[in-house]
Parts: C-alpha cells; structure tokens; sequence
C-alpha cells in the first residue's frame, strides 16, 4: 500500500509543477490577447518551438520590458525578430513576432 501512495505523491508532485508552469505563462499569454483580441497565442510567440525553457527574441524583450500589457503596447511597433514584419503585424497575422522565418 506505502508503494502506491509514494507513486501517488510523485504522480501529484509532477502535475502540480507542470501545471504552475503552464498558469505562469498564462498571464503572458493574456496580457498578448489582451492587446490582440482576436489573435491565437500560444508558447512559440516567447518560445522556440519544442524548446519552452528558453525566450526567442520576442520572448525577451517581453520579459525585459516587465512581463505585463504595457510590454506588449511597447514592442507592437519593434520587428523583435529583424524579419521585417512589425510585432504587432505578425501576431496578428498568427506568425511569430521571436521567429525571423516566420513572416
């Protein structure tokens, strides 16, 4: 019985530090729709894709700029990535504002 209830405890352990990491991001990811109602948001927009422990160019300056909605106001009219295609452009279109082969 102590066998499964250690199990259950790891089980537990892993979720909740799982989903305290997805609920972090959350407010970032809010505070980007909140500027862009109808745009999709995901990870990539911080995020390299497959790689969600480290912040693309976008990601960065986000951060840099205090993680909140005032952040994304200030980079909407930055190319963060040097693709050519403002933040604010690409976010909307659903391509990646941190990804300069994304326009």
């Amino acid at each position: 019985m102590s066998k499964y209830l250690v199990a259950l405890g790891v089980i537990l352990g892993v979720l909740i530090v799982a989903t305290s990491f997805s609920y972090a991001a959350m407010a970032d990811a809010n505070n980007v729709k909140e500027i862009h109602k109808d745009a999709t948001v995901g990870c990539t927009v911080c995020h390299p894709e497959g790689d969600f422990k480290s912040m693309n160019a976008y990601g960065q300056a986000y951060k840099d700029g205090g993680r909140n909605v005032e952040a994304v106001t200030a980079l909407d009219a930055q190319d963060a990535d040097g693709d050519g295609v403002i933040n604010a452009d690409e976010i909307n279109a659903g391509t990646n504002p941190g990804d300069p082969a994304s326009k």
